[in-house]
């Protein structure tokens, strides 16, 4: 089974910050890289300690950051706001405030179209 251009496949949406997230995968994307992280650590723990944050804490952080630079776009911010965590406290907390309690804008923006849109044929009965 091919997928088409119009829906990319898991692995190539992981490292696509050009294309939105929805909050629900956001949080589902974050968990399970942090589950990795800690997974790789344990998994790396006989090796140096350089060795180990080299193979696991810079994937994970491009990882992290590709998930938060998507839902940025779904709530139609530039992944530059993502330097607001730069900020002590204040930067952190509109970030959160941000990726995990806003929902998603809803119409298409320069990101892509909205995540949660359902398309394709369907009957909706009033």
């Amino acid at each position: 089974m091919s997928t088409s251009p119009a829906t990319p496949s898991f692995l190539s949406s992981l490292f696509n910050p050009k294309t939105r997230l929805s909050r629900g995968g956001f949080l589902l994307r974050t968990i399970l890289i942090w589950c990795g992280i800690y997974a790789g650590v344990i998994l790396t723990a006989p090796l140096p300690l350089e060795l180990s944050v080299l193979l696991v804490n810079v994937p994970g952080l491009v990882l992290l950051c590709c998930a938060c630079i998507q839902r940025l776009h779904d709530r139609n911010y530039s992944a530059w706001y993502l330097l607001l965590a730069l900020i002590p406290v204040l930067g952190a907390l509109w970030l959160i405030w941000q990726l995990v309690f806003r929902a998603g804008i809803a119409d298409d923006n320069r990101w892509g179209k909205n995540p949660l849109r359902q398309e394709g044929d369907y009957l909706v009965v009033s």
